[in-house]
């Protein structure tokens, strides 16, 4: 396992746990928008550490079973359910119940992240595609709530709160969507660490700079060779 994977598989497990820990989901469970605030923050970046550096760990077979189509169904049914006000109301009343709710949101979380950072994936462009289309549907919990004008939970009494909360639901989508997308477009330009595998002499830099993207690299590679065509002769002038 490469140092970077285990960085972050050290780091996501860590504040994985510590969002599951009671005092910490008593504490966000008194005001709505600091409940969606943790909830984002584990969409966005806690969770996808986790998965990032898990990569490396799961079987070949295993890691590619989960299909992209399974990983946007899955976050959508958990962040919609999160927010209905029968499970909220009950989350909030109930201890168990609110730490299987913030369970099955990881989990659910997990599985959307999952076809972007293991090893062999999507390619960049279905990446950046699977991020457009799973952007779309959190946006409509999160306009609902922030152009709200009356209560949708029993647990909370502020309209200006619950209005801020759909802001950080709105925003979070939107911000996954252009992060995530100038991630893999980065990584798409970043150079090779190592040289090409279909170069295996001496790499000749010639005009290209140490630091050139990858693909500006293939520039430089000869061409295939025509096919030689017969000689036609050519007879003798009367």
């Amino acid at each position: 396992m490469a140092q970077r994977h285990r960085a972050a598989l050290v780091a996501g497990s860590l504040l994985s746990l510590g969002a599951l820990l009671p005092p910490v989901t008593g504490f966000t469970d008194r005001r709505l928008s600091l409940h969606m605030l943790l909830e984002m923050l584990l969409l966005a970046l806690i969770v996808p550490l986790f998965a990032y550096g898990a990569g490396s760990l799961l079987p070949g077979r295993l890691a590619a079973s989960v299909h992209p189509v399974i990983g946007i169904a899955t976050l959508n049914v958990v962040l919609f359910g999160s927010q209905l006000p029968a499970v909220m109301d009950l989350a909030s009343k109930n201890l168990p119940f609110r730490e299987a709710a913030q369970v099955a949101f990881i989990a659910g979380a997990f599985l959307f992240w999952w076809p972007i950072v293991r090893p062999g994936g999507l390619t960049a462009i279905a990446k950046i595609g699977y991020l457009m289309v799973a952007g779309v549907p959190p946006t409509i919990p999160g306009i609902t709530l922030a152009l709200s004008h009356h209560l949708f939970y029993q647990a909370y009494h502020s309209l200006e709160d619950q209005q801020l909360a759909g802001l950080l639901l709105f925003g979070t989508a939107k911000f996954a969507l252009v992060f995530g997308t100038f991630v893999i477009l980065w990584r798409m330009l970043t150079p090779d660490a190592e040289p090409p595998e279909w170069n295996d002499g001496p790499a000749d830099a010639g005009d290209v700079p140490p630091t050139a993207p990858a693909w500006l690299r293939r520039l430089d590679d000869e061409l295939p060779s025509e096919p030689s065509r017969p000689q036609i002769p050519v007879g003798a002038g009367r």
